[in-house]
């Protein structure tokens, strides 16, 4: 079928058609209504213990940080931790992941940072859980190495190494959502035409096939 043809269908069907106008215009209209999103972010560096001698504890990264990271990570995004979370007033809307410089198919995990993400409806909200994650991740922490029998001045530590000053509004791209919905819109409507003149015309066929010919439309047999 040709263009001209799937346009022909849309206006012999024209209540298919408003119909899906109708749709596609409220969805749009929902996308507009729906409430705005804030987000607060940081990136935590884990870092080794202090030591006598100067160094840049930035400069490498041994493979019992990235562990402790990983661990950390897990532990927080599981059911305890994100009721550690709430139970000091935050809100379940976080996650944290360790760094992958690899892909979803092929992590690479060797970098001992954690990016911590809190989403609320209210920038204040956002921060605020922020704020009770790190605090959490930091008693956490704290506790872990002291069960293990590590000395204080022997602890592994973490740092915010980069991170907002405040919430930012998460908007994501409208033009391109409303410019998908406009395009499945218009797929469904031609469908649903195309496929309401398919039907009229098998009812249409079945109708006619099914009505006996009048006696005068008979062929007379030859003589």
């Amino acid at each position: 079928m040709a263009i001209r043809d799937f346009v022909a269908a849309l206006r012999r069907n024209l209540w298919v058609t408003m119909t899906a106008i109708v749709l596609t215009v409220l969805v749009i209209g929902r996308m507009e209504t729906l409430p705005t999103d804030y987000e607060a972010r940081s990136v935590v560096t884990f870092l080794s213990p202090k030591s006598p001698f100067p160094r840049n504890a930035f400069a490498s990264f041994t493979p019992s940080l990235v562990t402790m990271a990983d661990v950390s990570a897990r532990w927080l995004n599981s059911r305890d931790g994100r009721r550690a979370v709430v139970a000091e007033g935050g809100d379940r809307g976080f996650q944290v992941l360790l760094a992958n410089r690899g892909n979803q198919e092929q992590p690479i995990h060797d970098q001992p940072y954690l990016t911590v993400v809190a989403t609320a409806r209210a920038p204040e909200q956002a921060h605020q859980t922020l704020l009770k994650v790190l605090g959490v991740l930091r008693d956490r922490l704290r506790r872990v190495q002291a069960a293990q029998g590590a000395q204080p001045g022997s602890y592994i530590s973490w740092q915010i190494a980069a991170g907002s000053d405040r919430p930012v509004p998460v908007v994501g791209r409208p033009s391109r959502a409303a410019l998908a919905v406009l395009l499945i819109g218009g797929i469904g409507a031609v469908y649903a035409a195309v496929t309401v003149d398919r039907r009229r015309r098998r009812a249409g066929g079945a109708g006619r096939a099914g009505v006996p010919r009048p006696p005068w439309r008979r062929t007379r047999r030859s003589s």
